[in-house]
Formats: C-alpha cells, sequence, structure tokens
C-alpha cells in the first residue's frame, strides 16, 4: 500500500514538474538568451534597424539643403531681368533652397530693370542669403544689383564698377503744324536741361544704393566712386566695394555658410524655374552657356531713348 502511494507521488510529482534534465537545459537556454550575441542582437532590432530605417526615410522625406545659382549674362534688359526674377521667386518658394549665389558677367544695362532686380534681390534676402560673385565683368546696373547682395566676391581681375548713367539727349524743341499735342513738351518729353536733371538724380540715386548695401564696409568717397570707373577686383576689395577674392565654388561654400548648411548641393535654377510638363526636369540636362568675352564686352548698338546703367567700353580698347 505505502509503495503503491509513492509510486503514485513521483508520477504526480513528474507530471506537475520537470525531470532534472528539463531543468538543466531551461538553465541552459536561459544562460544562451543572456549571451553578449543576444544582447547584440537584441540591440539591432531595437536601435540601430530603426535609427537606420528614420535615416533612409528622412533622406527621402526630407529634402536635401540646396544652394541656387543664378547666371546674369550679358545686358540687362527685359527678357533677362524676367528670367532672373522667376529664378528669384523659385528659390523663395522652393524649402529646399537656403541660400542663392548670383554669377556676373554683365556691363548693365536698362536702368529701370536693374533697379528692379536690386529690388528682388533685397526681397529675397528677407528669407535667405544671397551672395554676388563676380566672374568676368559686374559694371554699371549689374553692380548695382550687386550692392543688393548680402556679400560680393570677385576674382583679382575682375572688372568691377562703372557707377554711373548713360542716357540720350532730346532733339532740340520743334514745332509740327500737323502734331497736336495738349503739351508744348509732349512731342519730345521735355527740355535738354531736364533731361540733365533726370540723369543727375539717376546717378545719385546708384550711388545712395551702393551707400546702403555696403554700409560701413565702403571705403571710396561717394564724390570719387561717382567718376564711374572701372576697377579691378583688387582695387574693388580695397575700395570695399566687395567682401573678399573667392571663385566661383568658394563663393557657394560661404554662401552656404551664412545659411548655416554644412550638408547642400548647388543647384542651377534656371531648370527648376522653367521646368515644364513637356521636358521633365532629369531630363532636362541644363547645362549654362560659357561666357562669349567678345559679346560680354561689345558696344550696344540702336540704343533705344532711355535712362542705362551700362558701361560702354572705349572703341579699340579691347
Amino acid at each position: 500500500m505505502l509503495l503503491s502511494q509513492t509510486r503514485a507521488g513521483g508520477q504526480s510529482a513528474a507530471a506537475g514538474g520537470f525531470s532534472p534534465t528539463e531543468s538543466a537545459v531551461i538553465e541552459d537556454n536561459d544562460r544562451s538568451s543572456r549571451s553578449p550575441l543576444s544582447l547584440i542582437l537584441t540591440l539591432l532590432l531595437v536601435v540601430i534597424v530603426p535609427l537606420a530605417l528614420g535615416v533612409f526615410l528622412a533622406n527621402r522625406l526630407l529634402p536635401r539643403p540646396q544652394v541656387g545659382v543664378i547666371r546674369l549674362s550679358y545686358e540687362i534688359g527685359g527678357l533677362s531681368t524676367y528670367e532672373i526674377t522667376e529664378q528669384l521667386k523659385a528659390a523663395r518658394e522652393n524649402p529646399a533652397i537656403k541660400a542663392i549665389v548670383v554669377v556676373m558677367n554683365s556691363p548693365g544695362g536698362s536702368a529701370a530693370f536693374s533697379e528692379e532686380l536690386f529690388l528682388d534681390v533685397l526681397d529675397t534676402r528677407n528669407q535667405m542669403p544671397v551672395v554676388a560673385s563676380i566672374d568676368l565683368l559686374a559694371a554699371s546696373g549689374a553692380y548695382y544689383m550687386a550692392a543688393a547682395a548680402d556679400e560680393i566676391y570677385a576674382k583679382p581681375t575682375s572688372s568691377v564698377g562703372s557707377v554711373g548713367v548713360i542716357a540720350s539727349l532730346p532733339t532740340g524743341v520743334f514745332i509740327e503744324e500737323d502734331l497736336l499735342t495738349t503739351g508744348p513738351y509732349k512731342a519730345f518729353g521735355g527740355t535738354r536741361d531736364g533731361y540733365v536733371r533726370q540723369i543727375e538724380r539717376a546717378k545719385l540715386a546708384f550711388l545712395d544704393a551702393v551707400r546702403v548695401g555696403r554700409g560701413e564696409r565702403l571705403a571710396i568717397q561717394l564724390e570719387d566712386l561717382s567718376r564711374a570707373e572701372i576697377y579691378t577686383g583688387v582695387q574693388a576689395l580695397d575700395y570695399g566695394l566687395i567682401d573678399g577674392l573667392l571663385s566661383g565654388e568658394q563663393a557657394i561654400r560661404r554662401a552656404a555658410e551664412l545659411a548655416g548648411v554644412r550638408s547642400y548641393e548647388a543647384v542651377e535654377l534656371y531648370p527648376l524655374a522653367f521646368e515644364t510638363d513637356f521636358i521633365p526636369l532629369p531630363l532636362f540636362n541644363y547645362q549654362p552657356e560659357p561666357i562669349d568675352e567678345a559679346r560680354l564686352w561689345a558696344a550696344p548698338t540702336n540704343l533705344a531713348p532711355g535712362l542705362y546703367y551700362r558701361h560702354i567700353e572705349p572703341a579699340g580698347i579691347r
């Protein structure tokens, strides 16, 4: 009787618990679960993999910071002004664009359009840094635009300056018997003396824009600047017309520094501003044209009446 109870008790213990062999296996499993390899695998699954996934998705969901490049080439007129203002607008509306570099190769042009570019750059500066990078030439109206930038850079032998106005005077007063007008100057706009005063006011506005744009950095008297001379980059730096001597690539890096970004890419803003459904951006493959120096320095032909912030190279110089 006692023997049968002992056997029953043993069977009950075996059914309700673990045998010595099973307990040893469980203990081994517990120890293996706490092994260094197990901890490493846990770390990978819990920390590293989600972190890597987050970085992977962030690079695709969040735009990489960009420095936009705008190119002012040749004369400032209606078309070039439209193209540049559209690029500035595209930059302001694009959250990825953190700074702008305007690469300049221009003798200037229309006074009114030069003033529009100046004002548009000032407006853009409220959102992001704008750096002007003078390549070969930024004269007259082109320098007018550059004066609105946060900083201006050039090469040692770049041509900078020509702060002045060109205008054609009206013809003398005349009477046309078959032409009726409501005022004595309606047919020709005003007197020659009046035009001279307009030119002088335009010159003073130009000088004031440079004074305000350059501020305390300006190291030349406005009276001397009004002589409308062309300076080399080295001279312009001495006179405070530029902030330093940098290459185009260095100017882009400087713009990124002003924007406070380290990892960035430089992008041409022209295709971003003018891409269409017919020419998708990846297939556009925009490449800026090389500068034609003969065209850059050529004197204008058939200059229409009006006020111009434009440099005209004397014949035979180049």
